[in-house]
Parts: C-alpha cells; structure tokens; sequence
C-alpha cells in the first residue's frame, strides 16, 4: 500500500463543579496539566446555560449523532461554560477507544490552525476543550520521541537543526511559531511528558511513522496500562498488528487507491482515515471499520459528515466544526 505524507499541507450522571474537589483531581507533574484540569468560578447564570446544554445534546444524540460536547460517563466542566474534558473524575473511569463518545472531533497536529503545532499547549487545550489530540511524532538525535512533524530531516525551520541533530535539551529550549498574531508560542514537549500529563484524560491519534516512534508510543502507554486509549495512525501493515497485540488500535491514514475496507480489516486495522471531500466515502461507511474523515471542513459539512457515518473527524481547527468560536 502506497504512503500518503502527513499534513503539512461512547453512570449518566453529569458531574458539575461540586465533583471536582481536591480529592478528586488527579494529581499532574505540570503546571500546565494542572491548568487543563481545574475548575474556575462559575457564576448560577453560567451554570445554568452549561445545564441547558448539556440536556440539549443529550436530547439530540437520543436521536442522531451530534458534535456536541459530550463525555459517555460524565462531563466536567473547567473554566469556562462549555469547556469540557474526558476526565478521570468521571464516574465511568478513564475514557478509552472503546467507551469515547462518536463522534470524535480530533484536533491535527492538535489543532494546528489555531495553536502553535504539536506543543504542550496545544495539547493541554485539546483536553480542556473535549477534542483528541492527533498529534505527530519524530525521533531525535539522542532517540528521543517528541511532538513533531515530519521525518529526522525536517525541523530547522523552528529549531535551527535538524530534528536528527538535536538533543533532548536542544530541542526543549526553542519556542514554536504560532498560527496567529493574537497566540503565543507554544512548547516543544516530548511525547512521554504530554502523555504522562493527559494520558488519563483523553484518547491519543499519535502518527507513526517509524519502528522508535512506534515503540515509544506502546511502551509509555504500556506502563501506564492505557494502551486501551491509543489510535496508531498508519499506513503500515506491521505497525498496525504491533499495535494491535500490544493492546492498542490501528487507523490506516495512507493511499487509499487499490486498497478495500476488507483489505484493511485483513490486514488488522481498526479504522481508516477518508479525505472529507472523498465522493466515495459511502464505499467506507458500509464497512466494518471506523470510519475517520481526515481534513478542514466547516460546520455543516461536518455534520454531514457524521450522519453519513463518520466515527471521527481530524481537522485542524476543530472549533470550526462545531460552530464554536475558540479561547
């Protein structure tokens, strides 16, 4: 099967406020966790405009799927109204590939339209907000697997060196561009700290591209007995049935050309990602597989999306998708 390169271009006790006392919160190694995780002030008027929508989408995903921002097993509520976050607090446990609510709204590069890409922040408000970070990952110099885009040869853009040429300690001390004049850089973090950080809180997309990253990715995951919370994204056969007997899943996100939904299973994987504008789309919905529509669609397509089956949507700006303006 033919590569395809990577973007550059499911208690029904809602939890409030009240539930997230200090015993409840899962304590973090970071400053930044902690921010993602804690509740702010709430005034009754705010409160009652959350409680209102979360019985909306309630009402709405009785009969069809909706983006709304909902948890399966509960919601808890940070900051500001309509912030959510797939938190341990719930009463249903961590959210895992199996209990995440569909659709998924999964921010690429974890939203690199909005956020500096693949930074700390970026992931840390892909968890305050409710979406699963799809996130890119590289190996550098010293072996170290970080958040990144492209290959070992790539990165002098934003680290003056190639990812292959840095150290740890090279790498942590640069700052990431951001999108936009009205965000602040981000910050280079390796994959072991942002998943040590949120991976009890959402479900992870890391793309694989290598047999290091690959590693990195099933053994951190392993350690913290959360490999029920990984979606593989690749094209490789191999990587897919590592992934799969280490406990995890597979997303196939190569050329679809010559390939078939039973092609895939065949070969292990769990989902495969379909461009948003494939006008064959109905070819993979029929299937057995998860289906992930993968690039920037406005709100209404998005829905569209969904109703004709997509599990999933990867997208850059997921605030576009859902209608809502970001923070």
């Amino acid at each position: 099967m033919a590569k395809r390169k990577r973007g550059r271009d499911r208690s029904d006790r809602m939890e409030t406020l009240a539930d997230l006392t200090p015993e409840n919160l899962k304590k973090s190694s970071s400053d930044d966790a902690r921010k993602a995780r804690t509740a702010g002030n709430v005034s009754p008027e705010e409160q009652a405009e959350w409680d209102a929508r979360v019985a909306e989408a309630k009402e709405n995903r009785a009969s069809r799927r909706t983006l709304a921002p909902l948890v399966i097993a509960g919601v808890a509520v940070v900051a500001v109204v309509g912030v959510v976050v797939w938190s341990s607090v719930s009463s249903g446990g961590p959210v895992t590939v199996e209990s995440m609510p569909a659709p998924v709204i999964a921010a690429d590069e974890a939203g690199s339209a909005v956020y500096p890409a693949n930074s700390a922040e970026a992931v840390r408000e892909n968890v305050r907000f409710g979406f699963a970070p799809a996130i890119d990952l590289v190996e550098l110099g010293d072996g170290t697997v970080v958040l990144g885009a492209g290959d070992d040869l790539d990165g002098d853009d934003v680290y003056a060196a190639p990812y292959g040429e840095l150290t740890a300690e090279q790498f942590a001390d640069a700052s990431i561009p951001a999108p936009r004049e009205d965000t602040n850089p981000g910050t280079p973090v390796t994959w072991a700290e942002v998943f040590e950080d949120y991976g009890e809180d959402t479900i992870f997309l890391p793309a694989v591209d290598t047999q290091a990253e690959l590693d990195a990715v099933l053994s951190t995951a392993a350690d913290a007995e959360r490999q029920d919370a990984i979606i593989v994204r690749t094209s490789d056969e191999g990587f897919a049935q590592e992934a799969v007997e280490a406990g995890a899943v597979a997303l196939f996100d190569g050329d679809l050309e010559g390939t078939s939904p039973d092609d895939l299973a065949a070969a292990g994987f769990w989902g495969v990602a379909v461009p948003a504008d494939a006008s064959g789309l109905d070819d993979w919905t029929g299937s057995d597989l998860s289906i992930w529509a993968e690039g920037q669609v406005a709100e209404d397509e998005a829905q569209e999306l969904v109703d004709a089956g997509a599990d999933g949507l990867i997208v850059t700006d997921p605030f576009a998708v859902r209608g809502d303006e970001d923070e």
